[in-house]
């Protein structure tokens, strides 16, 4: 019997301000956005909250956390937005103790907007990829209008309160210097970050690795290093998931496989999804043809959707590739969409194979040199 779903994903927004190069909801192979209703409806957010509410006391679930995310969430209008938040407690009641968090580009943050989400205890993680000449040229609008000044703008109001701003998340560029985007990160303060690889299948393979088929196996690999040696002040979440990794401790990361889809997300129709990263792989790779309309969470959790993704995760049906690789356990098969083609599904290692083993060997050298080097200082 599968735990009991606590995190939901609540896309609010099927549009976006910005038109980014790499989204892999607007960019790659799912374009099922178009049909959407651009903003979720005032009716369709309450009966997500009733579905909530129904939910936690069947399940006897007290902790609940709803991610907002689109698109944009705050197309949505951000005082709609926050009433939206209040819907959802009212429905559950006082006896589910609910977490929002938004995901947010960072261009359209107010100060009334912060100031209601710090009364509700929000915290917003805002995308930023690095210095503003690394951000701009693929975080832009549909007119080729840089985004980096308004979304450091986002930031600085969110500073106002100390526990609004959550982390960031940005999206690797590998023709971008490493120690340029880390100093880039720790001279602005933002110490929590999750630096993505850009999504990619068999069928729509990295940028810029054709012509430079090393390019993303040197950008990590100089970038593990930079960190390593440098800015270790800076939680950088892929690689500290690879350290523990490698000291035999549990992790979880979305560059990596393994473990179990532990969330459920709705979007803006109201119909449930697996993960909208799946987005990446194929036209409703996430959909699950049930809305809230017409099924349960209870019945969301337990559909064969779910099933069929956390039995992918599942170490015993990795790729037969996968199976002597000396980092399956770490690597776990790499993130699911990445594995997919339309020959063998999602029967493939991650289209990032090799950087993975890169990545995951040199930082076990680096490991190793350290530890010789602390026990001939302890000598």
């Amino acid at each position: 019997m599968p735990n009991a779903i606590q995190t939901f994903f609540l896309r609010v927004s099927a549009r976006c301000n910005l038109a980014c190069e790499y989204c892999y909801v607007f960019r790659q192979r799912d374009m099922s956005w178009r049909a959407l209703p651009p903003t979720i409806s005032r009716d369709t957010v309450t009966l997500f909250a009733e579905r909530l509410g129904e939910y936690a006391e069947q399940e006897g679930v007290r902790n609940i956390h709803v991610v907002l995310h689109g698109g944009e969430p705050l197309l949505v209008g951000p005082f709609l937005l926050v009433e939206y938040m209040d819907i959802i407690r009212e429905y559950t009641g006082d006896s589910v103790d609910i977490d929002f968090s938004l995901q947010t580009n960072g261009t359209l943050i107010t100060s009334s907007f912060a100031e209601a989400c710090h009364e509700r205890g929000v915290q917003v993680s805002v995308s930023i990829d690095g210095p503003k000449h690394v951000h701009d040229r693929r975080r832009h609008t549909a007119n080729g209008i840089g985004s980096f000044d308004r979304v450091l703008e986002g930031i600085g109001i969110l500073r106002e309160y100390p526990d609004l701003l959550r982390g960031v998340i940005g999206v690797i560029d590998p023709r971008a210097h490493p120690d340029e985007v880390l100093s880039f990160y720790s001279n602005a303060k933002l110490h929590d970050i999750d630096l993505l690889l850009p999504d990619a299948t068999y069928e729509t393979p990295p940028p810029y690795r054709q012509e430079r088929p090393d390019i993303y196996v040197d950008w990590l690999v100089e970038a593990f290093d930079t960190w390593f040696d440098n800015y270790q002040h800076i939680s950088f979440r892929t690689y500290e998931a690879v350290l523990r990794s490698h000291l035999g401790m549990q992790t979880c990361s979305d560059t990596f496989g393994l473990g179990e889809l532990t969330y459920l997300t709705i979007e803006s129709d109201g119909a449930y999804h697996t993960t909208d990263i799946l987005k990446a792989a194929y036209e409703g790779a996430s959909h699950m043809g049930i809305t809230l309309d017409s099924a349960s969470i209870a019945d969301a959790a337990s559909h064969s959707c779910m099933d069929e993704y956390n039995r992918l995760l599942a170490k015993e049906n990795l790729p037969g590739t996968c199976c002597g690789c000396e980092f399956r356990d770490m690597c776990g098969g790499g993130s699911l969409p990445h594995r997919y083609s339309q020959a063998n599904g999602f029967g493939n290692p991650t289209v990032y194979c090799r950087e993975m083993k890169a990545l995951f060997a040199h930082a076990g050298r680096r490991i190793a040199e350290e530890l010789r080097s602390e026990l001939a200082r302890e000598l």
